[in-house]
């Protein structure tokens, strides 16, 4: 099952086996790569020509081509990224014996992006591609929201000084 791991003192995805070329592929760890593609980069500059499935946890052409060029593209900024095809779990912030972020946290720091930029749904870009995929959500786990990662309950009255209700 893909997590929500604390790394660099950030909530970030994070997935418990590789996912890609030469991956293990579970299913939830591939639902949470073509989640977070699809959240982050469909419809952006340079990727207005992509094909991006639906996150169903099949490892198919479509994933594996998004994620070497998304790659291709971190290697334009960091010469150097890993151009292999696979996405690993991150363990820690960057790469062993390299000055290069895994490519996990890139993908969730594009997503984040994402979300700060443009479609500002839910608590945070983790609850966000959750409500546009719930497998995504299923995948992931249902997890709290905000900063402190607290569940919330309902209330008749509504919730803090502001008097907001919960979906």
């Amino acid at each position: 099952m893909a997590k929500i791991d604390n790394i660099g003192g950030t909530n970030q995805i994070n997935l418990t086996a590789s996912v890609g070329r030469n991956g293990t592929n579970h299913k939830d760890d591939v639902i949470a790569v073509q989640a977070m593609l699809k959240y982050a980069l469909e419809g952006t500059r340079g990727w207005e020509n992509s094909q991006f499935p639906q996150p169903t946890g099949t490892m198919d052409a479509q994933t594996m081509s998004l994620i070497r060029k998304f790659q291709r593209s971190l290697r334009r900024s960091n010469p150097s990224a890993s151009v292999d095809g696979r996405i690993d779990p991150a363990k820690g912030q960057l790469t062993r014996g390299k000055r290069a972020m895994w490519t996990i946290i890139a993908l969730n720091t594009e997503a984040m992006e994402t979300w700060l930029l443009n479609k500002r749904l839910g608590a945070n870009y983790i609850h966000a591609v959750g409500l546009l995929y719930p497998a995504f959500k299923n995948a992931v786990g249902d997890e709290g929201v905000g900063t402190l990662n607290l569940p919330l309950e309902g209330s008749s009255n509504g919730v803090g000084s502001l008097g907001l209700e919960l979906e």
